[in-house]
């Protein structure tokens, strides 16, 4: 399937020390890319300088979208960033982070993939960002299948591309009070268009901390767990 129209979502929350060198990075792979795209990127009620970098940025390049949002964490943002991109007749969405971790050197492999498959996920098969990180990834793994029987080998990677006709059936359905969103979102997308897997490198982080604590995953993963069982009846 041919990309004529791409957005590409990036949720955002105090990251004034990594952003600028993350906005530069994509934008000059996304511009080689010769593709028709937006970067949109959503801040999240950051609280340090973050907000007034960006819009130096959207000053910059005419193919950024800036979206000043109060907080209401990574997923749901998310959600709104999907959102912003149906209205606007986005034919593909690709969802990445803010944080640096997100290499684009595997980028072309899924504008390559998207011939043939309507969601591409990245699933992190080595990562710099330590060794808690990659037990909740696991911890991740195995609950949404005990879940939802749906085994989705990354639920929360924050490197993904889908279609349009995908997204649309997916956004309507995430309760706004779900905490994890990203996770409920790959559930949906597998039932609707089964995951075309990629292997990825994840960076460490280029500055600043997790939005997302350690100590978060496991505060609401009983939650978590309840959430997605209820949704996947």
């Amino acid at each position: 399937m041919e990309i004529n129209k791409l957005w590409v979502i990036m949720p955002v929350y105090n990251e004034e020390e990594s952003i600028s060198g993350v906005i530069e990075e994509w934008h000059q792979v996304l511009s080689a890319s010769k593709l028709n795209f937006t970067l949109c990127i959503l801040n999240d009620g950051s609280k340090d300088s973050t907000l007034s970098l960006l819009k130096k940025y959207e000053l910059k390049y005419p193919e950024i979208k800036i979206v000043d949002k109060p907080n209401t964490g990574h997923g749901q943002t998310c959600i709104t960033g999907y959102k912003l991109a149906l209205e606007n007749k986005a034919d593909w969405i690709f969802q990445i982070d803010s944080d640096g971790q997100c290499d684009p050197v595997f980028f072309p492999q899924f504008i390559a993939l998207a011939k043939d498959n309507k969601a591409i996920y990245g699933k992190r098969k080595t990562r710099d960002d330590g060794f808690k990180r990659t037990m909740i990834s696991k911890f991740v793994t195995m609950f949404t299948y005990f879940a939802t029987g749906q085994w989705i080998w990354d639920a929360n990677v924050p490197y993904r591309l889908i279609h349009e006709s995908v997204m649309k059936n997916i956004v309507e359905k995430v309760p706004k009070d779900f905490h994890l969103a990203n996770i409920y979102v790959s559930v949906l997308t597998n039932k609707q268009s089964k995951i075309k897997w990629v292997d990825i490198h994840f960076r460490d982080r280029s500055g600043g901390s997790a939005s997302v604590k350690t100590f978060s995953f496991v505060k609401h993963g009983f939650k978590l767990f309840k959430q997605l069982k209820e949704a996947s009846r």
